[in-house]
């Protein structure tokens, strides 16, 4: 009986064989690492140093830039580090890659990329369009998981005898992700400081989603 993993996988003239396309997905995975790391390194270069003439002086800086700079990286370290554990777990459960995946893969990368710069925005006072541009970036990041996750089971591209359930916590943990991020875009119109502070229900969702996924499959 064929392994469906293996036919169902979409030809390409990128790719010459199963040999082949293994090879080019431990080099996405690599090439993937690479990209995350950098932009985890951006975003503590982009880090403001407390000023003063002072030592009082100084440490009233350290404080402001605490709640304000200093905690916009932990919040976009933490983003991005929970995004590089999803998509960690999620090639674990890839056999092989085709040019669909490749392609979503490099789209990721470039919102992954984004993401310094978008802390950058959020950090300019209470203007809105710091928390908008940061929902959205973080949202097209999540559904970018979902649909590399969605072709992946779809194309056959799953390792032999993965579940069909395998990436459903995925799928829904991104999902969860991308509605809460997209939600706050009105209340951040409405307040920008509340819609910063509505990203805070993506922990507890997530939670929520992910103890239900868990009982129903276990």
């Amino acid at each position: 009986m064929p392994d469906l993993n293996r036919t169902h996988v979409q030809e390409s003239p990128h790719f010459t064989d199963e040999e082949d396309r293994r090879h080019v997905r431990d080099r996405l995975i690599f090439f993937s690492d690479a990209v995350i790391a950098i932009a985890m390194t951006l975003l503590a270069l982009e880090l403001p140093v407390p000023s003063g003439e002072t030592n009082a002086e100084v440490w009233r800086s350290f404080v402001e830039l605490l709640l304000g700079e200093y905690l916009n990286f932990v919040i976009s370290f933490g983003v991005i580090a929970a995004f590089w554990l999803a998509h960690h777990q999620f090639f674990r459960k890839i056999h092989v890659v085709d040019t669909a995946l490749l392609r979503y893969n490099l789209g990721w990368l470039f919102l992954i990329v984004v993401v310094p710069f978008a802390t950058r925005v959020n950090s300019e006072g209470g203007l809105v369009l710091g928390p908008v541009l940061y929902a959205v970036v973080i949202s097209a990041i999540a559904l970018l998981m979902v649909l590399m996750a969605r072709h992946a089971t779809r194309a056959g591209l799953l390792r032999p005898g993965t579940a069909p359930h395998a990436l459903r916590r995925l799928l829904v943990g991104a999902g969860t992700a991308a509605s809460v991020f997209l939600l706050s875009i009105p209340v951040s119109f409405a307040d920008p400081s509340r819609g910063r502070y509505f990203w805070l229900l993506t922990i507890v969702a997530s939670n929520v989603t992910r103890r239900v996924v868990d009982r129903r499959y276990p």
